[in-house]
């Protein structure tokens, strides 16, 4: 019986996948992850923690700006601070507190986060629009130095969304992911984070950056509050993302490849997916999380 890599490579991903922990991987990136569950951690670092394509370029600039006091962009990528993908000497050349941001599962962070009970902040978007973002962008990527000079999907749309709701997109299933950041508080004797929706922030931004800052203890006056929010709009941090920060840490793609920023919206799987398409999500959704999505 193929293994959910197999049937990931054999849909159309474009990688060297491997099975890790029960998730799908690229094979790359294993050596990176064994050594996640020893890094160094600090009582004051401010982890990020998100399923890919939640918002994380969007939070993670956010949170810097809190830190900060003022809506000031952040020098760097936010893959400048991905905790699975630089080395711990890059980590620990950041300055405190640091603002990591992460894909992984509670399960597969170092146990120090939780001793020393970091401030963490997890942030859930409805999956339609994840699968369609992760979609959008896997199906036009294309990596200045992949000599096939194809994206890292090539499959069809049925296909991906037959491997996104059995887990074989890397870094793991989505409902893995869901279930054990919701339930964090009772597997780690009552850990205190801030749970965020993609969706409010879009309703209202200002009122997510305060009740993120109030989380921090970081209290902002209003204007402060809606120049961050202002800063941090989609079209606004895509510039700022793409032509003022420095480019050290961005990942280097052809030209014409899909980038990070794509629409920055909510709803936009009402122009992909079918009745029945999503009426299955939502059948899947209700029988491994027993709710409803609330957008």
């Amino acid at each position: 019986m193929a293994t959910p890599a197999e049937k990931a490579a054999a849909a159309g991903l474009n990688a060297d996948l491997v099975m890790l922990d029960g998730c799908v991987q690229a094979k790359f990136f294993v050596d990176r992850l064994k050594k996640v569950k020893d890094l160094p951690i600090r009582e004051d670092d401010i982890l990020l923690c998100t399923y890919p394509k939640s918002g994380t370029h969007w939070t993670w600039e956010i949170l810097n700006m809190i830190v900060a006091g003022k809506a000031e962009y952040a020098k760097h990528w936010q893959n400048s601070a991905w905790l699975e993908y630089r080395t711990e000497e890059e980590l620990e050349a950041l300055a405190s507190p640091r603002i990591l941001h992460t894909h992984l599962r509670p399960s597969q962070l170092p146990e120090t986060v939780w001793d020393k009970r970091c401030n963490v902040v997890y942030v859930r978007r409805n999956p339609k629009d994840c699968v369609v973002s992760s979609f959008s962008q896997l199906s036009k990527q294309i990596w200045k130095d992949n000599p096939t000079g194809k994206p890292s999907y090539t499959g069809t749309w049925d296909d991906f969304i037959d491997l996104y709701l059995n887990g074989c997109i890397p870094p793991g299933p989505y409902f893995e992911h869901t279930i054990e950041w919701t339930n964090i508080s009772e597997a780690k004797e009552n850990f205190e984070m801030c749970k965020v929706h993609y969706e409010d922030m879009k309703q209202d931004c200002v009122r997510e950056i305060r009740r993120m800052a109030d989380y921090f203890g970081r209290p902002l006056s209003d204007k402060t509050y809606q120049d961050i929010s202002e800063a941090c709009s989609f079209k606004n941090l895509k510039h700022a993302n793409e032509k003022l920060k420095d480019q050290t840490y961005h990942f280097q793609w052809q030209d014409d490849s899909s980038g990070y920023f794509r629409k920055g919206t909510t709803g936009d799987w009402k122009n992909w997916l079918t009745v029945a398409q999503s009426e299955r999500f939502d059948r899947v959704y209700e029988e491994r999380l027993n709710e409803t999505f609330p957008y």
